[in-house]
């Protein structure tokens, strides 16, 4: 059988070289629907050895997204606490450093409040989320193995972490603490994890965070229903067969990142709910405009 994106680099081939530009035309009653009128925020109830231990959501504080706490069998000290918020179509090089600026203001935030304490910075670098087992296959051509770079690179979901130590008030506790960013399905992801420096060492604590990052971020899910389901995808009629290839196949997995759907149906939503916690964040026409 072949593989699919043999296929997809033939349509790509195909519609490079004989339409002068590729893009959906919406129709009238299309138009007017939110390109995000519903996201469901969906936590698994367990994830390997981590469980949810409970959730939050303000329907009046909407932006500020939802949180999931998690617990992991035997390590008691440690809580593990996922903030879901939306952020939007974002060019997903510039995404998470945008959205560090956020995460580095709360800390501020937190600092000037008097809650932290002697913070220091430990560690300060990106983290990639583990990929999908490689494609062993032999490209036949070049432009099979432009697009199958084009697969991984695309597909590919690379975060931020930010690891420190900072003293809690008002009790002066010692805290080990981890926070690490990512951005998937037009939503920020930010997981932050503390333990009480008395109780569990550093590497330990580290080994754990890491864990938890790899585990739980590809797990937890935001699925979305509107005018996004639509993809629209542009083509260069200047562009050779290749990177005609390359952006047909890169367009369409950064819109099947997106998660979105026409219904919640479609998008599997009662079946979500016996496994896992689900939360509904609708927007009015008016509030989810970007495309």
């Amino acid at each position: 059988m072949p593989r699919p994106y043999l296929l997809l680099s033939l349509a790509a081939l195909m519609l490079a070289t004989s339409l002068p530009a590729v893009a959906a035309k919406k129709s009238p009653a299309s138009q007017s629907r939110p390109y995000v009128e519903t996201s469901y925020l969906i936590a698994p109830k367990h994830v390997g050895d981590f469980e949810l231990e409970g959730a939050s959501y303000d329907a009046n504080q909407k932006y500020s997204g939802a949180g999931f706490r998690y617990i992991l069998k035997g390590h008691q000290e440690t809580r593990f606490d996922v903030y879901v918020y939306p952020a939007g179509r974002l060019d997903p090089a510039s995404a998470v450093d945008d959205g560090m600026k956020g995460f580095r203001y709360d800390i501020a935030q937190a600092v000037k409040q008097n809650i932290y304490t002697r913070v220091q910075e430990l560690h300060d670098s990106p983290f990639p989320l583990p990929a999908a087992e490689p494609d062993d296959s032999i490209p036949a051509n070049d432009i099979d193995a432009a697009v199958m770079k084009a697969i991984a690179d695309t597909d590919r979901i690379t975060g931020h972490k930010l690891q420190m130590r900072f003293n809690l008030q008002p009790r002066d506790w010692p805290m080990y603490s981890s926070g690490y960013l990512f951005y998937k399905q037009l939503y920020y992801f930010k997981l932050r994890a503390s333990a009480a420096q008395e109780r569990i060492t550093q590497e330990s604590f580290d080994s754990l965070t890491d864990l938890a990052a790899r585990t739980l971020i590809p797990a937890l899910q935001v699925a979305n229903v509107g005018e996004c389901a639509n993809a629209t995808i542009y083509l260069n009629p200047d562009a050779t067969p290749e990177q005609g290839a390359v952006e047909l196949v890169r367009q369409s997995r950064q819109h099947q990142g997106y998660n979105c759907h026409s219904s919640a149906e479609q998008a599997g939503i009662e079946q979500s709910r016996r496994s896992a916690e689900v939360i509904e964040i609708t927007y009015a026409a008016d509030e989810w405009k970007s495309q």
